[in-house]
């Protein structure tokens, strides 16, 4: 771009004639002075650059991030099932001024992983009167006891509590795939609301250059009909042109505007505080490497083994799988063998043996029919063919949508290239046209139909940038990928 200054005299009617012919075409190239955008006192904002800025502050972001903190206090709540428990009872009895009795007994007791087994000690000290001879602890001395309760039935091998801290686990996977996902939504959207702002920007740019120069070709114009060189039909044909860029240029303003605002949505500082995009940002002018490079069946494999949603359905059906084994494990017996090794106060530790002093007991319960527990593993397997379906379902919709984008991106790809070419093509026409205007065999008509066409066409080779930048953020999210 080139700026023209011209200081002259009108002294003549032919020299002015040809004076204002040569403002007229040095008008084509004249540089454009925003009046509400400079160029040269701008900062150019990257999408990379935006993107981590949301990722610390937006709010979004800041709720995915506690999905993470929730899962692993959900898998601390789920540990505490095998927290170890201290109790202490005490009960008397006075009457008449009698003491009856007096019972206290506390124990510590240790859940075990393996097997679900507890361990137990202990220290329990019995008086009164008249005490139940079961509650005799060593002629009120006292007895402290150590012990095992093992479930040989029910339970061995998965109870609620083992199950709960595997589903926590699980939980926590899926809030890691359910975060993945909220930030893929919110950058997708971030990155379609820039390439709304960068196609509104250099569409605004385009119309307001096209302003600018049907306002210095009307000027001119006006002045040669003044001359007597061109017809008042002209001036008029200048006037339309203008009125109607001024229409396009006050469209593209709002536009431009509201796409700014619309990404200002994204834009948050410390403290959940909103900040407005600045006027002094601008967006890149270069669009991002081309994406369609990668060969679509590498995505399609990630999106099958990575794509949030389908991950977050097969942890899904991993849940319902400890559920049903769970329930399976509810259709046996319970069954659990209890012994405590008792010690009496006193009681020189070498002559401590197991097989004398010790209290023993079997627990059994089993319902007849076993029709809860057997309806309870038939709807779990249910759900379980239920969500394997859905799975499927998902997966084919998921990796079919994957090729429907990838090949409107090839599409755009291919139709970009021959655009650029058009915009080319345009340009030559519009010189050519300049041409034949400076050697008299052209009117401001043509000139004006040219430089429209043209102006038309790079609002819409834009247009087809900003959809081809919207269609690669697509299908990394379709793909399960990050921006």
């Amino acid at each position: 771009m080139f700026v023209y200054k011209f200081n002259f005299i009108f002294s003549g009617g032919a020299i002015c004639k040809w004076v204002l012919v040569g403002i007229f075409l040095l008008g084509f190239s004249v540089q454009i002075r925003a009046n509400s955008i400079n160029e040269t006192d701008s900062l150019v904002l990257q999408i990379d650059d935006l993107f981590s800025q949301i990722l610390i502050y937006h709010p979004v972001a800041k709720q995915a991030n506690l999905l993470s903190e929730n899962a692993k206090q959900q898998i601390r709540l789920a540990k505490g099932g095998f927290d170890p428990k201290l109790s202490s009872d005490y009960d008397t009895k006075q009457f008449k001024g009698k003491d009856y009795y007096s019972l206290w007994k506390s124990e510590l007791k240790v859940p075990v992983w393996i097997g679900g087994i507890d361990l137990k000690a202990g220290y329990e000290r019995n008086t009164g009167e008249f005490l139940n001879r079961q509650n005799d602890t060593d002629s009120e001395k006292g007895l402290a006891f150590a012990g095992i309760s093992v479930p040989i039935g029910q339970g061995l091998f998965i109870d609620k509590r083992r199950a709960a801290i595997k589903q926590a686990e699980i939980f926590e996977s899926l809030a890691e795939a359910e975060k993945v996902k909220m930030i893929n939504k919110l950058l997708l959207q971030v990155a379609k609301d820039y390439w709304t702002w960068y196609f509104n920007y250099h569409k605004f740019r385009l119309y307001q250059n096209g302003y600018e120069l049907a306002l210095f070709r009307f000027d001119a114009v006006k002045i040669r009909v003044r001359q007597g060189d061109l017809a008042k039909l002209d001036s008029i044909e200048a006037m339309i042109t203008l009125q109607q860029r001024k229409i396009d240029l006050e469209n593209a303003s709002v536009e431009f505007q509201n796409s700014k605002l619309l990404l200002s949505n994204h834009i948050w500082g410390p403290e959940e505080v909103p900040l407005e995009l600045s006027n002094n940002f601008i967006p890149a002018h270069n669009l991002p490497e081309s994406f369609s490079d990668d060969p679509i069946e590498d995505l399609y494999e990630y999106a099958r083994n990575n794509h949030p949603e389908i991950q977050k359905i097969r942890l899904k059906i991993e849940g319902l799988s400890i559920d049903e084994r769970l329930a399976k494990e509810m259709l046996k017996p319970t069954l659990n063998l209890n012994y405590n090794f008792l010690s009496r106060s006193g009681t020189p530790i070498e002559t401590v043996t197991f097989s004398e002093d010790y209290k023993f007991g079997v627990a059994f319960n089993m319902p007849i029919f076993l029709r809860k527990e057997r309806a309870k593993v038939k709807q779990t397997g249910i759900k379980i063919d239920q969500t394997n379906l859905e799975r499927i379902r998902l997966e084919r919709e998921i990796l079919n949508d994957l090729y429907v984008i990838y090949n409107d991106m090839l599409n755009l790809e291919r139709t970009l290239e021959m655009q650029e070419k058009m915009v080319n093509n345009y340009r030559r026409m519009l010189s050519g046209e300049r041409q034949k205007f400076f050697n008299g065999e052209s009117s401001v008509f043509y000139v004006n139909v040219r430089e429209g066409k043209l102006i038309e066409s790079e609002v819409k080779l834009y247009n087809m940038q900003h959809k081809y930048a919207k269609s690669q953020a697509t299908l990394r999210w379709a793909a399960g990928l990050g921006m």
